[in-house]
């Protein structure tokens, strides 16, 4: 039966995964670096180790950035990774010499930096954009500094290089830094990924890099702020390698080495969606990712401490390491139940197509479509069983799921 143009499936209760705790996981890394390059700058007994670190770490942690961004050509990270190396450069020579001229360089460059940190942020990931984007801000930035560096522009100058209160930082820097770590701040709660949790602490690093007194504390701290955003493009690999961009669970091959690791008494659930097929040919396949992404949600809130992965397709499987079968079911009965309860509002296209360019467009209702999965369980119990004898008999289960009517639980 033909099915007419529809939007996305989305659910009436949806229960994504608890994206507060992903956010502090992402945060840890560069919030661990960045404190790490506090402490080097603030505690006296490290101040010969901060010494002995220059100018080796800055120069090897900028070319690692650099390097690892072109391999993965993630053009942001490169941008990003080579304007912190240049305002560690500018900050090198402006911070040591206490002219006026340099005193209003380093002021536009405090406001340059976090502007130029935040369009990367939101530019899409094409080589030639990025760099033209980035050539732009940088010759208007330059050209603002020549200006602001003539005699007739000094009391302006005076007024954007002069510092809040008792610190080191400009107004202008201060201004520029407080907007771009807003937007940062916000982009990071709406995309927790590691890349945007990057942006928000390389900033954190550059700000602090702007609010010390030497040329040498402040190549420390952009220096922390080029790991910070190496560390987060490694962190974005590891993603990718191992994690499902759809469903946002890890991926078979998490799964495969997971299995590997597996000892003693442990549970294997694998879970399909039923009438997938005929779901994503009747609505298309919008709404069967959309789907997928919320059973991926559901399976991420399982209880008993079991692990989902996406297995591929529309299957999933779920460890549970140190529990016997017993004990799992519950969780897999409510994980189930859960799913077939849940609404999904499918509404048809907004509007109409119109014989002609005025006439009105009429909105469609919106009807529920009911989803149900089948579930599959074994556990290894004493005997030790390997892994994938496990998985397979999960899997047989799964199918004597299927085969019995579906939107069961089967061992």
């Amino acid at each position: 039966m033909a099915a007419g143009p529809r939007r996305l499936l989305s659910p009436a209760h949806s229960a994504g995964p608890d994206s507060l705790k992903t956010l502090t996981l992402r945060l840890l890394p560069g919030a661990a670096l960045i404190a790490a390059t506090v402490a080097l700058l603030s505690i006296p007994a490290l101040a010969p180790l901060t010494t002995s670190l220059l100018p080796a770490y800055p120069l090897i942690g900028f070319l690692a950035g650099a390097l690892l961004a072109w391999r993965f050509r993630r053009w942001r990270v490169l941008a990003a990774t080579l304007s912190l190396a240049a305002a560690e450069r500018t900050l090198a020579i402006t911070l040591a010499s206490h002219t006026p001229a340099a005193s209003v360089v380093t002021a536009v460059a405090a406001a340059a930096l976090p502007l130029n940190l935040t369009a990367l942020a939101l530019l899409p990931e094409r080589g030639r954009q990025v760099f033209s984007w980035s050539l732009g801000l940088v010759a208007a930035e330059a050209l603002a500094a020549a200006l602001l560096a003539q005699p007739e522009a000094a009391p302006m100058a005076t007024v954007l290089a002069r510092s809040l209160g008792e610190g080191r930082l400009s107004v202008i820097g201060m201004l520029g830094f407080s907007c771009a770590l807003a937007l940062a701040a916000v982009r990071l709660l709406m995309r927790p990924q590691a890349l945007e949790c990057g942006m928000f602490w390389a900033l954190i690093g550059a700000m602090i890099a702007f609010s010390v007194a030497t040329p040498t504390s402040a190549s420390i701290a952009l220096a922390g702020a080029g790991l910070v955003l190496l560390v987060s493009l490694v962190e974005t690999s590891h993603a990718i390698a191992y994690g499902d961009e759809l469903t946002g669970l890890p991926s078979r091959r998490a799964l495969t080495e997971t299995l590997a690791g597996l000892d003693g008494v442990y549970t294997i659930a694998m879970v399909d969606i039923d009438h997938f097929k005929t779901f994503n040919d009747t609505y298309g396949h919008d709404a069967g990712d959309q789907l997928l992404r919320m059973i991926g949600a559901r399976l991420a809130k399982v209880g008993g401490g079991g692990r989902p992965f996406r297995y591929g397709g529309e299957e999933f499987a779920v460890i549970f390491s140190d529990t016997a079968l017993d004990d799992a079911l519950p969780h897999l009965e409510t994980l189930r139940h859960s799913i077939e309860s849940t609404g999904f509002g499918l509404r048809g296209s907004d509007r109409t197509r119109r014989a002609n360019n005025d006439a009105p467009r009429v909105t469609r209702p919106s009807r529920r479509v009911s989803v149900s999965v089948s579930i599959g369980a074994a556990e290894a119990g004493r005997r030790a069983a390997p892994a994938h004898e496990v998985l397979a008999a999960a899997d047989a289960a799964l199918y004597r799921a299927k085969r019995g009517g579906r939107n069961r639980v089967c061992t």
